[in-house]
């Protein structure tokens, strides 16, 4: 977002010398880190780009020096995964845990993706629960939790089989791991097709504009999606464009951000309808909050994670008009003020439609 920033905020040059020598570096980046074959021309213009845009955006970043970085923990979004690897860096995805002495899969060289988290690493075994659940076991795998047999038991099996708590497959052919979702958040819309909304919303925020998003579809006929603006992405673009507001809630329902939004879900529709697995996810139907979901008012964790039930609950009222055709829906939030006062935020808010992309014919029937 703050890269973003800056290079909009700059003249006219730099920033189309920015957005020029990125398109090339997404189309040609990630094959010369991979030693692909690249034409002359390409890797040329590449080199030049690698001293006026690459190298500085990877010195800003503190990764001059770096020779290989790995991505393990909350899942990144895959345009954010490809764009450091357009640049250079040679990230990969690990996944792992506490409880398999860190690694249980890991990408080789020139088997790097954004979609999975690798093949398992050398003794590593892997199994997929009918209920979706990854499960693996290896000779590191720990032995209990301290005084704790009751956790010890419902984690890992008798013959040592450890559940992770997420949701994935194996891809046939490759043996790369695709990991979902949580597997408490993974369910079915009701079709029958698969709900992942952690993958879902991760697309959405690698938009500079959107903060947060939470998608909605668990038994559903479609999906539906709350989305949080970034007041600084976006409050510098109105700014750019002298677009006075008086508050988050006049900017978040302006028509021209609501325009932008809705260009986001779109190209994520796109996306998804390309996804053999997660092509019934698009979403139908989506409105902008009037507020920042906050963990003061309990609706993030301290760490910034999404408390999705207690957000349907206390929006269900939102939730609700996603669903019924409502064109808006008029409602009002308990707040929570940084010095601890209360108040209540009333507002009015627009429910817009957006595109939903064909389905690809394979996508069609692993979706059914």
């Amino acid at each position: 977002t703050i890269l973003t920033i800056r290079m909009e905020d700059a003249g006219a040059f730099k920033r189309n010398l920015y957005k020029s020598f990125m398109a090339l570096a997404r189309r040609v980046g990630p094959a010369i880190l991979d030693g692909e074959a690249v034409g002359t021309w390409d890797r040329i213009k590449y080199d030049i780009g690698n001293v006026l845009v690459y190298g500085p955006v990877r010195n800003r970043a503190g990764m001059t020096n770096v020779r290989v970085a790995y991505t393990a923990g909350e899942a990144i979004g895959p345009e954010i995964f490809d764009f450091w690897r357009s640049l250079g860096i040679n990230l990969k995805q690990l996944y792992g845990q506490t409880e398999a002495s860190v690694f249980i899969t890991q990408q080789p060289d020139n088997e790097v993706r954004a979609d999975t988290v690798g093949v398992p690493s050398p003794g590593v075994e892997l199994k997929i629960a009918e209920s979706g659940e990854v499960f693996y076991r290896s000779p590191g795998v720990f032995v209990e939790y301290y005084k704790n047999a009751e956790s010890t038991a419902s984690t890992k099996d008798a013959e040592g089989w450890v559940a992770t708590g997420d949701a994935g497959f194996i891809e046939e052919g490759s043996g790369h791991l695709r990991i979902i979702d949580r597997a408490k958040d993974v369910g079915k819309l009701a079709n029958g097709a698969l709900f992942a909304p952690k993958y879902v919303e991760n697309k959405l925020k690698f938009f500079p504009d959107i903060l947060e998003a939470v998608v909605h579809g668990a038994g559903r006929e479609e999906c539906t999606a709350f989305i949080n603006i970034d007041l600084t992405a976006v409050g510098n673009w109105a700014e750019r464009n002298n677009i006075a507001y008086a508050s988050y809630q006049e900017l978040a329902g302006h028509p021209q951000v609501l325009d932008t939004i809705q260009s986001h879900i779109e190209e994520v529709n796109q996306s998804l309808a390309t996804d053999t697995m997660l092509s019934g996810c698009q979403i139908h139907r989506f409105l902008v909050l009037h507020k920042e979901l906050d963990a003061d008012d309990g609706e993030l964790t301290r760490t910034r994670k999404v408390r999705r039930n207690i957000v349907g609950e206390k929006f269900s009222d939102l939730v609700s008009a996603l669903y019924d055709g409502s064109k808006s829906v008029t409602t009002e939030t308990e707040v929570t003020y940084e010095d601890g006062r209360k108040g209540s935020i009333k507002a009015t808010l627009e429910i817009r439609e957006a595109n939903v992309a064909p389905v690809a014919p394979a996508s069609r029937e692993a979706a059914e």
